[in-house]
């Protein structure tokens, strides 16, 4: 085998098991040597390349690419165009929250009478002068005579604070909630579902909305709410 020939396929295959080449080396010292040498050249490759591969290397590599995608494009946004973004995210949700409170507010009050019981275990039973406190952020007050007032916390009708009060009445519990009256609109004077009777009226700046199984009492805590509850515009 000449000496082109015997290269090529050492080239081509360093661990051959061709008989001409074993044959060649075997005759030839210097075929023997650069077989050799290509041998060990190629173990010494495999050893470096089979290094162990860390179990998070994935996990690394799309990260490091997720970052680095992120920092050219923050890079070549225009600052106008980031603050427009801020813009139009904050007028989506200033919308968001507007369409929120002009919805109906009878289906979150129903929502609310099925938490009475929780209410009551959770805040306890109140008095009037922190009724009066609570109050005083509608400009509203309340005096003595209103029945036993078992809670009075504040809670959200459809993203709108309203202050919830629970009075228990001869013939049970009665829910009656306190509303900024421009953002009330939409409740109904009278309305029911199959368990609960409402009602609703003004007192100025604030809108009364009155709950409870029993249409009598609901009836009853309304005129109480007229005669002891008082707001300013």
């Amino acid at each position: 085998m000449d000496d082109i020939t015997f290269r090529r396929t050492i080239y081509a295959d360093p661990f051959t098991k061709d008989p001409e080449v074993i044959e060649a080396a075997k005759n030839d010292p210097k075929k023997q040597a650069f077989w050799d040498d290509i041998k060990q050249m190629e173990a010494s490759l495999e050893q470096a390349m089979n290094i162990p591969v860390p179990e998070d290397l994935a996990e690394k590599l799309i990260l490091n690419q997720s970052i680095n995608r992120f920092q050219k494009h923050k890079k070549r946004q225009p600052w106008y165009l980031a603050l427009a973004a801020s813009v139009v995210l904050a007028s989506v949700l200033s919308i968001g929250l507007i369409n929120s409170s002009s919805g109906n507010l009878t289906n979150d009050v129903f929502a609310h009478m099925d938490h009475v019981a929780y209410e009551i275990n959770k805040y306890g039973k109140t008095d009037i002068a922190s009724v009066n406190n609570k109050l005083a952020s509608y400009n509203g007050q309340v005096k003595e005579g209103m029945g036993d007032i078992v809670s009075a916390n504040y809670c959200y009708l459809n993203s709108i604070k309203s202050l919830h009060l629970i009075i228990k009445g001869e013939q049970g519990l009665t829910s009656l909630f306190v509303v900024p009256s421009q953002l009330s609109k939409s409740v109904e004077q009278e309305f029911n579902n199959n368990v609960y009777t409402g009602s609703a009226f003004l007192l100025k700046s604030a809108k009364i909305i009155i709950v409870g199984e029993n249409a009598s009492q609901v009836a009853l805590l309304k005129e109480k709410a007229k005669q002891l509850m008082s707001f300013s515009v």
